[in-house]
């Protein structure tokens, strides 16, 4: 009874941020349902040992992930990072609703329900996701092996010369090439490993310990990788980043444009979204974690890349992010292939755009001329440090906790802790989500162009927000609380497909959210490679 009271707490939590944000967006909610049910935790432990697609010594890896992980689901949290992303998701399913009432569908009936142990174990989709292909299971593998080195500030903190703690971060091996470079380190980039990541943090503490705090931190994202100086909350306040993060909104929907009313027909089989085109320009998890919502509901998502699903770099971060999705191979230097992006521009309702500000623009791919190309489009975009001095500096989930006072809060000045799971990509990415659906929303009574964004650091100070409040609890009437919900969606952690891009078998999370007018769809979470929009 103890953990189901941790439960309920988490459901009660889940109910005063799901009004919050109710009152911040001016969202119409369905009637919806928090579920506080521990009776997941068996499942979800002996899922960490089973359906793990690494092989050999390595699956034990990251087993040690998926465990601590799981864990903390059903325990306290100082950061109440499960309800709040059962709060956003609660809050995108009611959004889902008002979309299909607009385009012809009877949703009189419509209720959500969501369950806080689903909810929780969205953070962690990127460990607890399957596959069954061998040849992908060794791609995914190298992928992570590379990721989780001694440079990676998630895993590693180092103290610099005036005695601060600063935190690395480079993602891709490109921008990991230019920061070994940059602390003039011993060895190519490329063998900075996971298995070599304990020797490698000596060399890279003494590195680190040459340099001023403020220093380093310029000297990082000059050479185009990112560093933080893990501030607390005081201090990241009171910064001008901080101060700039502050006065924004979770997420901000602006329209820009007056435009037609859409000519969306009433949904099909898919989902309330179907025939909405969605071109998707993000990667790593935060943007992809938006975007699959989208899919989910039953949007056509095109997400471009270079090469194949089995050939891209960032395969262990963004697998489960592909849910949902076709792929087109394009390479914006080629200018036929360039020229095929902005007919699919044109072609688009929704853009959901997540690189560094500025990536595009060389190819003539600013939001600006985006809007000359298709000046109705819903522009979606979520950033590191939001519209800020530094809106223009790269920026990952971990940074973002670290620079904004979550990693000290959860942990302490002298031992930060990162979230369990990478919740600040997700949960940003569901806030995106929120905002794109309400600007679908606003389209089909308004018509026009809407300007969409938020930020991983717009994320991390909602999250203190959100810790503020929980601790003084008030009832709710937008919201209920119960012990138990049957649904047939949570009898089983990961839904399965198949006829993906990659053969066999692919496994991902299940929802977090039932919603009784339009139930999940396993169907859905199939990906495919192509040459444009599906037909669907």
């Amino acid at each position: 009874m103890a953990e189901n009271r941790i439960m309920l707490k988490k459901a009660k939590q889940a109910q005063m941020i799901f009004e919050d944000i109710i009152k911040k967006t001016g969202i119409r909610p369905v009637p919806t349902v928090f579920v506080g049910d521990d009776s997941k935790k068996e499942m979800f432990e002996k899922g960490c040992y089973e359906d793990n697609p690494f092989p050999g010594p390595l699956a034990a890896e990251l087993t040690k992930l998926r465990v601590p992980a799981v864990k903390n689901l059903f325990e306290e949290e100082k950061i109440p990072q499960t309800a709040a992303m059962a709060a956003v998701l609660s809050a995108c399913s009611s959004v889902v609703t008002e979309i299909g009432r607009l385009r012809g569908d009877d949703v009189e009936h419509a209720q959500v329900c969501c369950d806080m142990a689903f909810a929780g174990l969205q953070a962690d989709r990127v460990f607890m996701a399957n596959y069954t292909n061998e040849e992908f299971r060794m791609k995914r593998l190298m992928a992570a092996t590379h990721l989780s080195n001694a440079l990676a500030g998630e895993w590693h903190k180092y103290r610099t010369k005036d005695g601060r703690m600063i935190s690395l971060h480079a993602y891709y091996q490109n921008k990991l090439k230019k920061m070994v470079e940059a602390l003039q380190l011993s060895k190519p980039y490329d063998q900075y490993l996971i298995n070599t990541a304990e020797e490698d943090s000596k060399e890279v503490r003494e590195a680190i310990a040459k340099y001023d705090s403020q220093e380093l931190e310029d000297m990082i994202f000059d050479c185009g990788a990112c560093a933080t100086i893990v501030r607390d909350r005081a201090e990241w306040e009171n910064s001008a980043v901080g101060k700039a993060v502050l006065a924004m909104p979770i997420v901000n929907v602006e329209k820009c444009t007056d435009g037609a009313l859409p000519g969306w027909e009433k949904p099909n089989a898919r989902g309330p979204l179907s025939g909405i085109k969605v071109l998707d320009l993000t990667h790593i998890i935060a943007g992809p974690a938006c975007s699959r919502i989208l899919a989910e509901y039953g949007a056509d998502v095109l997400l471009v890349r270079r090469g194949s699903f089995m050939d891209q770099e960032q395969c262990m971060n963004e697998y489960d992010g592909w849910a949902g999705k076709r792929l087109i191979d394009l390479d914006f230097r080629i200018p036929e292939q360039l020229e095929r992006a902005k007919e699919l521009i044109r072609e688009a309702d929704v853009i959901t755009y997540t690189y560094r500000n500025g990536s595009l623009d060389k190819f003539g791919l600013s939001e600006e001329e985006i809007r000359k190309l298709n000046p109705n489009v819903i522009y979606s975009n979520l950033m590191c440090f939001s519209d800020t001095e530094w809106k223009n500096r790269p920026g990952w989930a971990p940074c973002a906790e670290d620079i904004s006072g979550i990693s000290i809060r959860n942990g302490s000045a002298e031992h930060p802790e990162n979230l369990s799971g990478v919740p600040m990509d997700y949960f940003p990415g569901f806030l995106l989500a929120l905002g794109t659906l309400q600007a679908l929303a606003a389209k089909l009574k308004e018509g026009g162009g809407y300007h969409v964004v938020t930020s991983l650091t717009r994320g991390a100070q909602y999250l203190h927000e959100c810790a503020d409040f929980c601790n003084d609890w008030q009832s709710t009437d937008q919201s209920k609380v119960t012990e138990h919900y049957d649904a047939e969606i949570w009898k089983d952690m990961l839904q399965y497909v198949d006829g993906c891009a990659i053969p066999g078998e692919c496994g991902f999370t299940s929802p977090a959210v039932v919603n009784t007018a339009y139930p999940a769809k396993t169907e859905n979470l199939r990906f495919t490679e192509g040459s444009g929009w599906s037909q669907n």
